[in-house]
C-alpha cells in the first residue's frame, strides 16, 4: 500500500470516502463542527460538492477540484479542522492506546489514515456513484427514505 498514487485528472470529478477510525460514530453528533471543517476548506480550495451524505462513521461525497491536486488537501484540511475542534473527551476516547507518533498520524486517532478515491469516467459510472451516495443511509439502516435523511445534499 506504501507504493499506492493517487490519480490527479484535469476537469473530472472525484468520489471519495471518509472513514472514522474505528467507525466511531462521531461525525452526526459534531455535525456543526464537520460543517465548519468543510466551510474552512472552501475557504482555502475551490472545488464544488456535487453529491454528498454524512453518515454517524463516515461520509461519501463526489467533488470537482479546479486544481485536480487539491482533493487530497481538501480531505486533509477536513480531517485536521473536524479534530482539532473536536473536545477533549472524545480525543481521548478515540486514542485506542496509540504511540505518541501513530497518534499524530492517524489525527489523534479520529480519522482512518487513508480514504477511498474513485475517478469518475463517465456520465453512468457518476450516476451510478450518485445513487450509491443517496441510498447509504437506507443500506445502513438508518432511514427508510432518502428524503428522510438530512444529512445529504440530496433534494
Amino acid at each position: 500500500m506504501s507504493n499506492y498514487k493517487r490519480i490527479y485528472l484535469e476537469n473530472h470529478s472525484y468520489y471519495l470516502t471518509v472513514v472514522t477510525q474505528n467507525r466511531n460514530p462521531i461525525l452526526i453528533d459534531n455535525i456543526e463542527l464537520l460543517r465548519d471543517s468543510f466551510r474552512r476548506s472552501k475557504k482555502r480550495y475551490d472545488y464544488v460538492i456535487n453529491a454528498i451524505v454524512i453518515l454517524p462513521d463516515h461520509m461519501h461525497m463526489i467533488v470537482t477540484p479546479q486544481n485536480p491536486k487539491d482533493y487530497s488537501k481538501i480531505i486533509a484540511l477536513i480531517k485536521r479542522s473536524f479534530t482539532y475542534g473536536l473536545d477533549v473527551r472524545i480525543k481521548e476516547e478515540s486514542k485506542f492506546n496509540l504511540t505518541a507518533s501513530s497518534y499524530r498520524r492517524t489525527l489523534s486517532g479520529v480519522w482512518q489514515k487513508r480514504f477511498y478515491e474513485h475517478t469518475i469516467r463517465d456520465e453512468q459510472d457518476y450516476e451510478k456513484i450518485v445513487n450509491y451516495i443517496y441510498t447509504n443511509p437506507i443500506k445502513h439502516g438508518l432511514v427508510d427514505n432518502i428524503e428522510d435523511w438530512k444529512y445529504s445534499s440530496f433534494g
